[in-house]
């Protein structure tokens, strides 16, 4: 078997599609199969490329899969600059592509929609089965964000989309709700294959370092954006502002406009760049709960799960889970915390609740054990390698 992937993170970028696929080319190579992976490379922030990872030369990556990359622009602040770097990224990803070896199967992986229509365009010059995997809500969320200013063009949007995702061989969703949305749309071969953590290299999250202050620390550890609607968790800071104490930790398009906000409305929030590695479990062990937001006014956030909260399940932190739809079952379900709306009265009374009683925020470890028996990468990307082997043998009875 040789697989084509597609996508618009691999490594060593870090990101959650990235968490993903490392994960899932383990599993496929473990299997015996051949993986080739092409990708967008970045420049360092001096213009070079790291040593032995230069653009365009074939490498080999951790598990032996083939790995080529093509020159990227660097992560844009602003929607615009999003939407340009990934129509580039898709314009050079299409060469790049046909220059590999013939696959058994293509998958692309989205959300960085240029890339479902390299997928097609590919599969279908090589002839060959493409698989879709779509990690958001798409093309619902072009409506619901108003990314594009024209009506017609939204309309053209999303009627491309779903046209795609209708010609693909199989499309896979990472919910089960986004899965029966495609299914009443039309689009016949619909899979659901869940988002998780790795669990192979698991580590345990140490015991917090000893308290210099009696206040509750909330952290929130994440993309700043559109999407997460963080201006309610600011302004419920200001209300218990004598028992919480609040982090932000990050970096995106929104980032400038909550540090402004925050400002205009006294709100003492600690706000912190990106981190990783011993900063980052740092930050987890300084937390006593994190918050997971998505903004409650876009009905796809009703069938779209932030990776993030599969990451605190397995580190056994308590959730202040700002989400609706599958995301607050999941963390029902894990018993790992507490749900709640976007109106900031309510986030302010669930932290002093938690301020006056601390055993709450004690989740013990039942979200890593929910973690590991349903949200093990590994384990879910078996389940890749039973889809890919059925196409393939499904085309082998026809032929």
């Amino acid at each position: 078997m040789r697989v084509l992937l597609l996508t618009h993170s691999y490594s060593p970028e870090v990101s959650p599609p990235q968490r993903r696929w490392d994960s899932f080319v383990y599993v496929m190579r473990e299997a015996g199969w051949k993986v080739q992976v092409v990708t967008p490379r970045v420049a360092s922030r001096t213009g070079t490329i790291e040593p032995n990872r230069r653009i365009g030369r074939a490498e080999v990556g951790a598990h032996g899969e083939i790995i080529r990359s093509y020159a990227s622009l660097r992560k844009p602040r602003t929607i615009l600059g999003k939407l340009i770097k990934n129509a580039l990224d898709g314009a050079l990803m299409l060469p790049r592509a046909l220059l590999q070896a013939r696959p058994s199967v293509v998958i692309a992986t989205v959300p960085a929609l240029p890339t479902m229509f390299v997928g097609f365009i590919v599969a279908t010059i090589f002839r060959r089965p493409l698989l879709l995997e779509m990690r958001d809500a798409w093309p619902d969320l072009i409506s619901d964000s108003r990314i594009l200013r024209w009506k017609w063009l939204t309309r053209l949007a999303h009627w491309s989309v779903r046209s795609i995702q209708r010609r693909a061989t199989v499309v896979v969703t990472v919910t089960d709700g986004f899965a029966k949305i495609l299914s009443r749309e039309g689009v016949s071969a619909v899979r659901t294959i869940h988002n998780g953590i790795s669990t192979r290299n698991f580590e345990v999250l140490p015991a917090p370092p000893l308290r210099t202050d009696a206040k509750l620390h909330v952290l929130y550890l994440g993309n700043l954006g559109e999407s997460q609607s963080l201006e309610s968790v600011i302004l419920a800071s200001t209300m218990v502002s004598d028992e919480i104490q609040v982090r932000i930790v990050g970096a995106g398009t929104a980032s400038e406009r909550l540090k402004r906000y925050a400002d205009s409305i006294d709100a003492k929030i600690d706000f912190q760049p990106p981190a990783r590695g011993e900063d980052l479990r740092s930050h987890y062990q300084w937390a006593d709960t994190c918050v997971v937001s998505l903004r409650d006014d876009w009905a796809s956030f009703n069938h779209t799960v932030p990776s993030k909260i599969y990451e605190l399940l397995s580190l056994s932190r308590h959730i202040t889970g700002i989400v609706t739809g599958e995301a607050a079952r999941i963390i029902n379900d894990a018993s790992a915390g507490d749900i709640v709306d976007h109106n900031p009265n309510h986030i302010a009374d669930l932290w002093q609740q938690l301020y006056l009683d601390r055993q709450r925020v004690d989740v013990g470890s039942t979200g890593r054990d929910w973690v590991f028996e349903k949200a093990s990468l590994e384990k879910l990307g078996q389940k890749y390698v039973e889809l890919i082997s059925g196409i393939k043998g499904r085309e082998r009875d026809r032929g």
